[in-house]
C-alpha cells in the first residue's frame, strides 16, 4: 500500500486537470473543490495579473504547494499566460514554527527527518549541486538532483544548522 508521501511525490508534474490529484487534494482538505486549483487571470478590479504560480498552504499539516502555469512550466514564460492548466511544481514540508507552519509529520521524502544535520544529508546524497550561504558564510540551503527521479530536493537550514523545510521541485529550476 502506498504511503501519503508516495502519493504526494507521485503528483509532482501532474496538472490541475488530473482527477486523482484533485481527489487527493479534496480528500486531504487542501482545497474544497477543483475550482481552488485555478489561477486567477484578473484581480478584483478586473486588472490583468501577471502570475505564474498558485500557492496552496496547509499550515496545520506543515505543507504547502506551488502550482505553476503551463507556459512557465514548459519553459516558455514569455508566452501569454493561459491560466487554465497548472502543474504541481513544488511541495514544501515544514519543520515546527517555520513561517507559521506546524511540523509536517506524515513521513518525509527519502526517509529524512527534521533532526538530521547537514553532514547527514551529504553522507546520504553526496555533494549537492547548489549551496546557498549567508553573507557570513553560514550554509543556509542545499539542493540535490537525482538521475533516476524527475525532481530536485532542496533543504533550507536555520543559522544553527537545523532543517527549516524540505522541498521537492519539478522542473529543475537552476
Amino acid at each position: 500500500m502506498k504511503s501519503f508521501i508516495d502519493d504526494l511525490n507521485g503528483f509532482l508534474g501532474k496538472s490541475n486537470q488530473d482527477t486523482n490529484l484533485i481527489n487527493f487534494f479534496v480528500k486531504n482538505n487542501f482545497i474544497k473543490d477543483e475550482k481552488d486549483i485555478k489561477l486567477s487571470l484578473y484581480d478584483e478590479d478586473g486588472e490583468w495579473l501577471d502570475e505564474h504560480d498558485l500557492y496552496i498552504d496547509s499550515h496545520s499539516k506543515g505543507l504547502s504547494f506551488i502550482f505553476t502555469d503551463e507556459a512557465f512550466f514548459l519553459e516558455n514564460s514569455n508566452k501569454p499566460l493561459l491560466g487554465e492548466t497548472l502543474y504541481l511544481s513544488t511541495i514544501f514540508f515544514y519543520n515546527e514554527g517555520v513561517e507559521g507552519f506546524s511540523k509536517y509529520n506524515l513521513g518525509l521524502p527519502f526517509h529524512l527527518n527534521f533532526s538530521m544535520k547537514i553532514h547527514d544529508l551529504i553522507d546520504l546524497f553526496g555533494n549537492p549541486i547548489f549551496c546557498g550561504k549567508s553573507d557570513e558564510g553560514i550554509l543556509l540551503s542545499q539542493k540535490w538532483s537525482f538521475k533516476h527521479l524527475p525532481y530536485t530536493l532542496f533543504v533550507s537550514y536555520s543559522f544553527s544548522g537545523d532543517i527549516r523545510y524540505i522541498a521537492l521541485s519539478i522542473p529543475d529550476a537552476n
